[in-house]
């Protein structure tokens, strides 16, 4: 990560984490900003370098499985330019770490293609634990609005999100769950 700075997002980052976002994922800027309202840039990490945002990724907390407090890794992006020097490696270490520092027993994730489940595995030690959508997991009404917002469930990803616990958290407890909102 030479040449990068990993840090906390933050509000004057908005414009370049939109065009990234949307240069990686498709997304309009309207969902992006409506990302950031209901959750905040604050429970984000960039890899910026020289003033751009190289690279992203959100965890935002708030659901609860069977009494763990929970969060959720989401639009892990790279810019094309910055691909292949462990930036999202780094983030999605960081993002994870400070999760479990705010409280959370259980990170999650819905990897957009089964391609990348290998890729969290090895870098997060993550395993499938929850079913996408249905009952299960008690989502915030931030998380079921912002949820609403998206709309329906993409068929095109993976129908089992992957999840790692801090250490003393048995996983087994919340396998087959169901995770209603993965903004898919």
């Amino acid at each position: 990560m030479t040449g990068y700075e990993l840090r906390p997002a933050r509000e004057s980052d908005a414009e370049g984490i939109c065009a990234l976002w949307g240069g990686v994922f498709g997304d309009g800027e309207g969902f992006v900003r409506e990302f950031l309202r209901v959750f905040g840039p604050d429970c984000g990490l960039v890899a910026a370098r020289g003033g751009s945002i190289a690279a992203m990724g959100f965890c935002p907390l708030g659901p609860e499985a069977a009494g763990y407090a929970c969060g959720y890794i989401y639009a892990m992006a790279t810019h094309p330019e910055h691909r292949g020097r462990g930036l999202a490696g780094e983030i999605a270490l960081g993002l994870r770490a400070a999760a479990f520092e705010r409280g959370a027993d259980i990170v999650a994730t819905l990897p957009a293609s089964r391609s990348l489940e290998g890729w969290y595995a090895g870098r997060l030690d993550m395993r499938p634990v929850f079913r996408k959508g249905g009952e299960g997991v008690v989502f915030p009404r931030r998380w079921l609005d912002f949820a609403a917002f998206c709309g329906g469930h993409d068929p095109d990803t993976p129908d089992t999100l992957l999840a790692a616990a801090r250490p003393g958290v048995n996983l087994d407890a919340v396998t087959g769950l169901g995770w209603e909102c993965a903004f898919d």
